[in-house]
């Protein structure tokens, strides 16, 4: 009986220009003649590429979904395709074989698998072949069948299973070529079937990078549904599939690796994490996965909250697709200020020290603000103004959305000239003078503003932190809209207490906020805040003061025409700064 035997001995030449895992996208379209016994042999074996989209439609429909996931975090989750995907390069650019085992079998015509079978290991680009690897096949007509170790060997054909213990790390691969050997030259051309479509996830957070739980991270998993084991009879067809519930992953689950390496920044940007490794999630030719059938598991720590949420898959997956899961976390926490310049999330504060919270975020152009955490000068109580009734500010209106607090502390645009005929400020007030009516008390609350510090606590490092000031009308209606939910469309457009005679001054049906909310964000971070009155900068025209105060329900501004001492209202002074 004459047979032709190929072995690996012969066909590595072949193997080592051709062969290609599912982890490399290249397309081997190489052909090498070889000479056994006197017969010539041509083997081809391509691989498919990755679709992202395919070319003959209109774009993809992106389906995004935003999830509450509770304790303050909220999830915008997408799957679409992978566009940023690896770029396949041409066959003759390629430097080495991606790494993996092959198996090539023969099928007779009457659907027998022939016993022999060659095989063998791509390791560092080099090709082993396995021990007395050959097969040895009489003329006639065979289906020949090229795996990968995706599959197993089954008595009926091949399976790829379908538990964690077997991973989804390899792309099952097949090609199957159907040939009569009858002499001379033999072509053999395998199209390797990418059986999967691939994914890999994308976590954006901000301010900071997430921390990925290792062991449990993340997968994609679907309950008890057909997606589960596949059978094949022998020449590589699809025959049925197990019921079942299976987690598409890694044997030790995916693990994630930073995109850049951003430090912490004065501005909010967006942190990404990728997973460093593709999930495959077996499909046949001609099959896909109906949209909300599958599940992705995600497990780690965003802004200081460990999390293990899951969310449906709202696409249909396509065999040969390559996917991108796009998972941006957010936080309805605050943003802090810390004491070297930079702004996060608490959760996320590491060696940091919070010093503020942030009301209006810095962006490349623009600077920011935040309010203090305590109050300044260990929670004295001040007066605006100086004498009996003078302020000593211009009358610059009673608008209740005014935020020049910073030009009232730090500048002399507003100050009034009948202040002893000369423009001054708390600055230039010297404490040596002995008139009771200019001293060095005057403009206490704005002086006690701009001499806010941190220390002996915790020394500020950062350079973009600007001078802290008094805030006035609409810095702090903003923090209460912003910390304590404060619907600003029901705020009076000008103060409307009067604060000469009441302490305190707010009732009830004054407009509403959630002060505890508000408070809760101070006292997490160290500092307080207190349901009382504060000094506000500004001056009317009757040269009066401004004053809030705060209960734990209701807001109210109002102003008072005695500026010092000792009668109708004093307060507390909150610091702001620009950073």
């Amino acid at each position: 009986m004459n047979y032709k035997v190929y072995s690996w001995a012969t066909l590595s030449l072949s193997a080592l220009l051709m062969f290609s895992a599912c982890a490399n996208d290249d397309i081997a379209n190489s052909e090498n003649e070889v000479t056994l016994n006197g017969h010539k042999l041509n083997i081809t074996i391509n691989e498919e590429t990755f679709e992202a989209e395919k070319p003959t439609r209109a774009a993809q429909v992106v389906h995004r979904d935003t999830i509450d996931m509770g304790d303050g975090l909220i999830a915008e989750v997408s799957i679409e395709p992978d566009k940023a995907a690896p770029t396949p390069q041409p066959a003759k650019t390629r430097a080495a074989m991606s790494e993996g085992h092959y198996t090539i079998y023969a099928v007779d015509a009457a659907g027998n698998r022939v016993a022999d079978e060659l095989s063998g290991t791509v390791s560092n680009g080099k090709f082993i072949p396995d021990a007395n690897a050959m097969i040895r096949l009489d003329p006639g007509t065979y289906t020949f069948v090229c795996h990968n170790d995706a599959f197993t060997k089954t008595a009926t054909g091949l399976d790829i299973k379908a538990d964690i213990h077997n991973g989804f790390k390899d792309c099952p691969m097949m090609g199957t070529v159907t040939k009569t050997l009858s002499g001379g030259v033999e072509t053999v051309a395998f199209n390797m079937k990418h059986l999967a479509a691939r994914t890999r996830v994308q976590i954006t957070t901000y301010t900071s990078y997430p921390k990925m739980i290792e062991g449990t991270t993340a997968f994609i998993g679907a309950g008890n549904h057909d997606f589960s084991t596949m059978h094949f009879d022998m020449t590589g067809n699809l025959t049925s599939r197990d019921v079942g519930v299976t987690a598409y992953t890694w044997d030790t689950f995916d693990k994630y690796k930073h995109v850049g390496n951003k430090p912490f920044s004065s501005i909010v940007e967006p942190f990404e994490t990728i997973s460093s490794q593709y999930t495959y999630i077996a499909l046949a030719e001609g099959e896909n996965i109906p949209a909300n059938s599958l599940y992705f598991h995600i497990h780690g720590s965003f802004y200081g909250k460990t999390k293990q949420p899951y969310f449906a898959i709202n696409t249909p997956l396509e065999r040969n697709h390559t996917y991108l899961v796009k998972v941006t976390m957010k936080t309805k926490d605050p943003l802090y200020l810390y004491q070297d310049g930079t702004v996060g999330y608490l959760g996320d504060k590491e060696t940091r020290t919070p010093i503020g919270i942030v009301l209006t975020e810095k962006t490349a152009t623009e600077k920011g603000m935040a309010v203090a955490l305590k109050n300044a000068d260990n929670n004295r109580r001040f007066y605006v103004g100086y004498g009996y009734y003078f302020n000593g500010l211009k009358d610059d209106g009673t608008a209740t959305d005014n935020m020049k607090g910073y030009e009232y502390t730090w500048t002399t645009d507003y100050l009034n000239p009948l202040y002893r005929g000369v423009p001054k400020t708390w600055r230039t007030v010297s404490p040596a003078e002995k008139d009771p009516d200019v001293s060095g008390a005057d403009f206490v609350a704005y002086q006690a503003a701009g001499n806010y510090t941190t220390e002996p606590d915790v020394k500020i490092t950062g350079t973009n932190i600007g001078k802290w000031f008094l805030p006035s009308t609409g810095q702090w209606r903003l923090l209460l809209a912003k910390l304590g939910g404060l619907d600003v469309s029901t705020v009076p457009a000008s103060i409307w207490a009067n604060a000469s005679w009441s302490k305190p001054f707010v009732k009830s049906t004054d407009p509403t906020w959630n002060g505890i909310k508000a408070q809760s964000y101070f006292t997490q971070a160290g500092g307080s805040l207190d349901f009382d009155v504060y000094c506000l900068s500004g001056s009317s025209a009757d040269e009066s003061s401004f004053y809030l105060d705060l209960s734990t329900t209701n807001i109210s501004f109002g102003n008072s025409i005695f500026a010092n001492p000792g009668i109708g209202v004093d307060g507390f002074v909150r610091p702001f700064v620009y950073f």
